[in-house]
């Protein structure tokens, strides 16, 4: 498979996003996470027991449901990418190990 200069700058774009999604949750730097979505995109965490909405509504849900962790870390593992055109689809695997505090 060749891929275009494009194609490669896409694919390269999709890898910077997936690592600062979850620096910034990491982190918990959520105006870093602002620049991992945009105001009207649709965000699911159903899958993980979370909710489903637009991101402002999901971005609140996160700062309290992260709150009582007093440790997370990704680790992202295999990803694919398809792209066609100017949308992308993409599935990544990531290990997310969370600590609560002891007290």
């Amino acid at each position: 498979m060749t891929l275009s200069a494009q194609e490669l700058s896409d694919r390269i774009e999709i890898g910077d996003l997936l690592t600062r999604y979850t620096r910034a949750i990491d982190t918990r730097d959520y105006t870093l996470l602002d620049t991992c979505f945009l105001p009207d995109a649709a965000v699911d965490y159903t899958s993980s027991g979370g909710i489903s909405g637009k991101y402002p509504e999901v971005r609140a849900w996160l700062e309290k449901a992260l709150a009582p962790f007093s440790q997370m870390v990704h680790f992202i593992g295999n990803s694919s990418v398809e792209l066609d055109g100017d949308e992308a689809r993409s599935r990544t695997y990531v290990v997310n190990p969370m600590t609560l505090p002891l007290d």
